[in-house]
């Protein structure tokens, strides 16, 4: 699929579940909510796919113990990564390869959705950090 294919099936299925987007500088920005927890995601296609990072809404007070916890969460996680931002923000990053138009629409709800999980499963541990 090309960029442009790809975003454009993007902004159909965040039409579709009425979620608002911004996009600027080649990023779709949007919110996701689960379970009350609130945060932006933002995308961007690659090479073979679209790339998703969900920032979480707070900055760690303490960055080192931050880095550890990204550390011990990438060790549990199949796919994808936790990191900080330069300001402490944790951030988990995924991709949805979309290398088959069939599926296409299958792997982004799949990449938001395993991205809602993780967010989830370790919003606790980053908040009290």
């Amino acid at each position: 699929m090309k960029e442009e294919e790809m975003l454009r099936l993007l902004r159909s299925m965040l039409e579709a579940e009425k979620t608002r987007w911004v996009e600027e500088g080649g990023w779709l920005r949007f919110r996701l909510k689960h379970d009350g927890m609130l945060w932006e995601t933002a995308c961007t296609p690659c090479a073979d796919g679209l790339l998703f990072f969900g920032r979480f809404p707070f900055r760690c007070r303490d960055a080192e113990t931050a880095w550890r916890v990204c550390g011990e969460a990438n060790r549990e996680l199949v796919s994808g990564a936790l990191f900080l931002t330069e300001d402490a923000s944790p951030v988990y990053r995924c991709r949805a390869v979309l290398d088959d138009v069939y599926y296409a629409r299958e792997r982004i709800a799949s990449a938001l959705q395993g991205s809602a999980k993780v967010i989830a499963r370790f919003w606790g541990r980053f908040s009290r950090i």
